[in-house]
């Protein structure tokens, strides 16, 4: 799971200009060729193994897909289903501002309130971490807890033993190092345990939260919450020496920060409902996620998991997210001013081998400057 750098995060968002005046929108061709010539490449130099990239302008949706689920096997379809890595935060965030809404909790409420009897949150100066706090990686917890390397860990598959009981014992133990609010630390841990705490709250498995306030009403079918077994749709994750590997699995303690897998159309119905393309049971959630609670990056924003990142000069603002696995890196991306969004998927590790960081952003935010011109 890749953390997002923001500190180091330096593309500015460029606009060009239309060349022509007359036709401000040139065939769908001409983009589509752009964006061809942007990923094929890194398909015939084996950069990566497959990618999915879906676009919306404008309200209509276009969807590419280029490269094979598996070395030798079936091209990337509309079927294919990927891991998203940290995109999954954006999802727990929404869940916490529906039950917000929903009146159910607070958001400044302490996490203290919702642990089982005996288990206790790490305090500092006498400020106790809240539910945003969780949601905007301000608490002050680490990005990975220091009992997660246990005799039980799989560095195949990292998050699929950590369990609730490992989770309660390293928050009761925990010595906060700054005091809680004062910095951005993005931590996976957190995103867990906000999962664990509002599966808490709903008396019910944290997947189930997903299905029923995400995943159904937007009408998401074929998107999961555990690894299928033997699903020839499924995308083979691939390390950087195009060697498959497993698909992470995931705990009720470690689910909220990376746990679903989705395909690119459902992920496209979850670009649209956060764009406001079309009204949904959620809107009022998403616009509580899209709502800057911290700026401790200034100018970079940050709601609920979401990323706000404003143009230099125009006024408007990139809201995205990306995500990573071993073998999967994900990015979901859009200007909600100029009604431009993109999702991107492949399903190969990348930022490690070609030693750049945020390589899912960097398309992403290439892609949406091509669309820009057209």
């Amino acid at each position: 799971m890749k953390t997002i750098k923001l500190l180091l995060l330096a593309i500015i968002m460029t606009t060009a200009s239309c060349n022509d005046e007359d036709d401000p929108h040139p065939a769908v061709s001409e983009l589509e060729l752009e964006i061809t010539n942007l990923i094929q490449p890194l398909i015939d130099d084996k950069i990566t193994v497959g990618a999915s990239v879906g676009i919306i302008e404008e309200g209509q949706n276009q969807m590419f897909f280029f490269g094979e689920k598996h070395i030798g096997g079936e091209v990337t379809d509309e079927n294919t289903l990927y891991e998203i890595g940290s995109i999954t935060k954006t999802m727990t965030a929404t869940i916490l501002a529906q039950l917000v809404l929903d009146q159910k909790i607070r958001i400044d409420d302490p996490v203290q309130n919702y642990l089982p009897q005996g288990a206790t949150m790490p305090v500092l100066n006498g400020e106790a971490i809240t539910l945003q706090h969780l949601a905007n990686h301000t608490s002050s917890l680490p990005s990975i807890p220091d009992n997660f390397l246990n005799e039980e860990f799989d560095e195949n598959d990292p998050f699929a033993n950590y369990t609730e009981q490992m989770l309660l014992d390293f928050m009761s133990s925990y010595s906060l190092q700054v005091p809680i609010g004062s910095e951005m630390e993005y931590s996976n841990i957190a995103f867990g345990l906000l999962g664990y705490v509002l599966a808490q709250v709903e008396k019910k498995p944290v997947r189930n939260l997903f299905s029923d306030y995400i995943f159904s009403p937007l009408k998401m079918s074929g998107t999961l919450t555990e690894v299928p077994s033997e699903d020839p749709d499924l995308a083979q994750p691939h390390n950087g020496n195009l060697d498959p590997v497993i698909p992470w699995s995931f705990t009720e303690a470690t689910f909220g920060a990376a746990g679903v897998l989705s395909t690119l159309p459902d992920m496209m119905k979850y670009l649209e409902a956060n764009m406001g393309v079309n009204q949904t049971p959620l809107d009022g959630s998403i616009i509580l996620t899209h709502t800057n609670t911290q700026t401790l990056n200034n100018p970079i924003g940050v709601g609920l998991a979401w990323v706000n990142y404003p143009h230099q000069t125009e006024n408007e603002t990139l809201t995205w997210h990306d995500g990573g696995t071993q073998g999967t890196i994900a990015f979901i991306g859009f200007v909600k001013e100029r009604n431009l969004g993109v999702v991107l998927f492949f399903n190969t590790e990348i930022d490690e081998r070609l030693e750049e960081e945020l390589f899912a952003f960097q398309i992403g935010t290439k892609i949406i400057d091509l669309m820009k011109r057209y």
